[in-house]
């Protein structure tokens, strides 16, 4: 019987299944860990100045002033009148409401005996940086509900905090809201207001060495000198200074007016401060006598006009009092915050628009010039000729362009002009033609705003030796970290299986861990999959080779290499044919043919040659 083995061995080889089991590489799903808390919308290197703008509400902030006035007046008279009635009423309704609207991310404090309410709204940089301060008061004269002085101003301090607390901001931005504006000084000059809350944080700033970048005090804004240009219905008061000084007041006056032209309706008229009525007469003097430059104040343009001001008719239905106004100055202030902070290290400004201009008209924009610079404008306009005009802060032409044509697929550089003195330039597109022009225009220029001789493209706010650092070795310097809100200590912050690095090379959200489990190609692989085997996620044939990285992986081709034409299971068929087919690329196939000629000749011949072999023993025994 001993003979017999060779002979069942080989039927058993022979006669096995033609279609064995595949080498399969396993695919493990990416489970991602706990996270860090996300940082939110950290804003760096992109302007969101236009959707800020577009934030604000005339009819919330009316409401809002409804119900910061509904108590009646406020007024403080002595310093134990803080402590009781409607002052004290209005003081926890502004923290309750700084709290609520911020979702409880602002850090409030009271300072002063006059309890000046101080939220602030942490900034993401490390170290210590300037600040941006909004500011308005929450008293009011006897016997006057206060509405436009200065229920205006809280209510447009109290949107921006609920506004700015949706991002991640690289600066702190402080909001206040002033007590006791309104205390006289009866031992000198018994009609001039002393200002007692805003001296004790004036102070109070000094003593903590707070830098502030700039202060904008909002007072009252609601009535506008009709007989005044519409670019003239709000004043911007800024301390006046000789022409080295520009950086330090006349340049937020000007970035006032530029951003309400370039991004709402052009209301804003900057004023110096020895022409502005308010000057030593709101809370933001107590910051100038202490020192600090960088102060504007909003204030209406109709006060020779305005009869209810400090009146018992400073009412919140008053019907001379136009709420369009605060919506343009709390959009603007929105706006300027956030084209500051949008600075990008080593990048220039950069402004870009869209709009059209009708037949007969033109539109412009200004561009705030702070030092020697090239104003570089690029323009693709359609629907007709235009023609393009550059002039300086005194209102000359210095620069033309005139075009017969449209520019309607590609930019075309308009101009590339050398600017040196500081001020408001202005653009300007004028439509010639008879029907309306469409454009979208692009301006870079280099900027220093605070007058340092060191352009902004060029620092940042930030120490110079994070740009120069790589804790974990991950490949993003530490000041890219910061931006970023990543863990400088970790090259995989979200713990999502992808490192910090990739995740920003590839687009993803390295503080995100959810986007570890997309599936951005819709290829069968994660993200994170895609991360682990080096494929290419926004491709599912990273190769080119016809064949999906899934199909690959499952059937233990590379996805990384060309292997169409491989034929690894030497069956005649290549790799693309097998996935075509269906088949394994490593298992042979037969076709019908085949299947004569090899498998029918063993079936056939087998029990021959054992039935041969069978007789022969038997003819031996005998």
């Amino acid at each position: 019987m001993k003979h017999l083995w060779p002979i069942i061995i080989l039927g058993l080889i022979l006669i096995s299944p033609l279609n064995s089991t595949a080498n399969e590489v396993p695919i493990d799903a990416a489970s991602p860990s706990a996270s860090p808390e996300s940082v939110g919308n950290r804003i760096y290197g992109k302007n969101i100045a236009e959707e800020l703008y577009q934030q604000l509400s005339s009819s919330t902030i009316e409401s809002l002033v409804q119900k910061l006035t509904e108590n009646g007046s406020r007024d403080v008279q002595e310093l134990g009148d803080v402590n009781v009635g409607a002052n004290m009423y209005l003081r926890n309704y502004i923290i309750q409401e700084l709290y609520q609207k911020t979702r409880g991310k602002i850090e409030i404090e009271i300072i002063g005996d006059y309890k000046n309410v101080v939220g602030r709204l942490a900034g993401y940089l490390p170290g210590n940086n300037p600040v941006f301060v909004i500011s308005a008061h929450y008293d009011a004269v006897p016997n006057s509900p206060g509405a436009n002085s200065d229920g205006v101003g809280i209510a447009v301090m109290l949107e921006l905090a609920r506004i700015f607390s949706f991002y991640d901001w690289p600066l702190d931005i402080y909001f206040i809201a002033f007590n006791a504006l309104y205390v006289y000084d009866l031992l000198s000059d018994s009609s001039v207001p002393v200002r007692r809350g805003s001296q004790e944080v004036a102070e109070e700033f000094v003593d903590r060495e707070i830098d502030i970048l700039t202060l904008y005090n909002i007072d009252s804004i609601l009535v506008p000198n009709l007989a005044l240009p519409r670019d003239e219905y709000i004043q911007i008061g800024y301390l006046e200074g000789a022409t080295s000084q520009y950086h330090e007041g006349q340049y937020w006056g000007d970035l006032t007016r530029a951003i309400s032209q370039n991004y709402g309706m052009g209301a804003f008229v900057p004023i110096a401060s020895n022409s502005f009525f308010l000057w030593t007469g709101s809370d933001h003097y107590s910051f100038v006598a202490e020192g600090y430059t960088n102060i504007v104040c909003a204030f209406e343009s109709g006060r020779s006009v305005d009869g209810n001001y400090l009146t018992s008719n400073d009412r919140w239905n008053n019907v001379e009092y136009d709420y369009i106004l605060a919506q343009e100055t709390g959009g603007t202030i929105a706006a300027i915050l956030a084209y500051t902070m949008s600075r990008r290290y080593g990048e220039p400004n950069a402004l870009v628009f869209e709009d059209t201009v009708r037949s007969g008209r033109i539109a412009y924009y200004y561009i705030p010039v702070t030092t020697p610079t090239s104003v570089n404008i690029s323009v693709r306009w359609f629907g007709g000729p235009a023609n393009f005009y550059l002039y300086d802060p005194n209102l000359n032409i210095i620069d033309s362009a005139l075009y017969n044509h449209t520019s309607a697929w590609f930019p075309t550089d308009v101009f590339n002009t050398q600017v040196t003195s500081n001020g408001l330039y202005a653009f300007v597109i004028e439509n010639a033609y008879y029907n309306s022009i469409g454009y979208e225009i692009s301006m870079t220029f280099e900027s220093d705003i605070d007058g340092n001789n060191v352009l902004d493209s060029q620092e940042y706010w930030l120490n110079q030796a994070y740009f120069n650092l790589d804790q974990d070795n991950d490949g993003l310097s530490d000041a890219e970290e910061i931006f970023l809100g990543t863990d400088v200590t970790l090259t995989d912050s979200d713990l999502d299986i992808m490192d910090d690095k990739y995740e920003v090379d590839w687009g993803f959200n390295p503080t995100d861990p959810a986007d570890g489990s997309l599936d951005v190609d819709e290829d069968g692989l994660s993200n994170a999959q895609e991360y682990s085997v080096g494929t290419n996620p926004y491709s599912e044939d990273s190769d080119s080779d016809m064949i999906p990285d899934l199909w690959e992986l499952e059937n233990g081709l590379n996805p990384l290499i060309n292997d169409a034409e491989l034929d690894p299971d030497v069956d005649g068929k290549s790799n693309l044919q097998e996935y075509l087919d269906g088949t394994n690329p490593y298992a042979l196939e037969y076709n019908s043919m085949q299947i004569l000629l090899t498998i029918s000749p063993i079936v056939v011949i087998a029990p021959i040659v054992v039935f041969l072999y069978i007789r022969r023993l038997k003819n031996s025994k005998e």
